[in-house]
């Protein structure tokens, strides 16, 4: 592993840890559908970051369970990030109509 991807790895770790705090003070002060699909989305997403971060350094191997040849977990991170983005703006949206 090179110099380059640690310093990557770690900017990647500190600054999504700073969403992801940032994104708990906001559920904490407003409490509506959009924000807390909002805050799963950043969760989400930092947690597929560490996910992948643990699996290239070999911490973490395959899960086994597959699902249309993939990795199920993988596919997890893959869907529901989006899916919540989405739903937050729909949420929103909606609240604003």
């Amino acid at each position: 592993m090179s110099e380059k991807e640690i310093v990557l790895y770690c900017l990647r770790l500190f600054f999504g840890g700073l969403c992801s705090f940032a994104a708990i003070l906001l559920c904490a002060k407003r409490r509506s559908a959009g924000v807390v699909c909002l805050v799963a989305f950043v969760l989400l997403s930092y947690a597929r970051s560490v996910y992948e971060i643990l699996r290239s350094l070999g911490i973490i191997l395959e899960t086994g369970l597959d699902f249309f040849g993939m990795d199920a977990l993988l596919l997890a991170f893959e869907i529901f990030p989006p899916l919540f983005l989405f739903l937050a703006m729909i949420f929103m949206i909606a609240k604003k109509i």
